[in-house]
């Protein structure tokens, strides 16, 4: 351990120089920070995408009933398939409505769709699975995005500091080549 802090500049040598101890405690003072402000900002970030995630889950689950239906139309778009269906509602009425698929339907097949009041889909309704993903991946993101602003501002610090030593190295090589050695 002792090592490890010695080589982070954080001793008593002589040779380590003054800008070398500020460069190291200011990138430790960014590392304390960020590491606070990611883990802030990724609490309320996934808190935020994951009571967002339930609240669709539930919405969805209570407006999306799963029933069988018959494709009756097949219009080609650009990347995806128009499907028109035709399934009989719980009150016995006719209904029929369109969706876009990928996949490949054939007037008669029999397809499972999800039907709402406002409209038909056939995707189900979200899982819980997803809402564990979204929130996790925004998680991970925040910490990125976090990381790579004080990233950033600590190479800043480090190109800036590394000018400093250039400048002080090259004028203490002029005042040493300033010194007559010899007779």
């Amino acid at each position: 351990m002792d090592r490890r802090r010695r080589s982070c500049g954080f001793d008593r040598n002589d040779l380590r120089r003054g800008i070398d101890r500020w460069q190291w405690s200011i990138g430790l003072i960014l590392l304390m920070a960020g590491t606070a402000v990611a883990s802030v900002a990724a609490v309320r970030v996934s808190g935020a995408i994951y009571e967002s995630g339930v609240r669709t889950e539930r919405h969805e689950a209570a407006v999306f009933n799963a029933t069988d239906a018959t494709v009756v139309k097949v219009h080609e778009a650009s990347r995806t398939r128009g499907v028109t269906v035709s399934w009989v509602a719980p009150n016995g009425s006719r209904r029929t409505g369109s969706y876009e698929t990928w996949h490949g339907a054939s007037v008669g097949d029999h397809v499972r769709v999800w039907v709402s009041p406002a409209g038909v889909r056939e995707d189900p309704p979200r899982p819980h699975a997803r809402t564990i993903g979204d929130t996790t991946a925004y998680a991970v993101g925040t910490v990125a995005a976090t990381a790579a602003v004080f990233f950033g501002a600590y190479q800043l610090l480090r190109r800036r500091f590394d000018e400093i030593r250039y400048k002080r190295w090259d004028a203490a090589w002029a005042d040493f080549d300033r010194h007559r050695i010899g007779p």
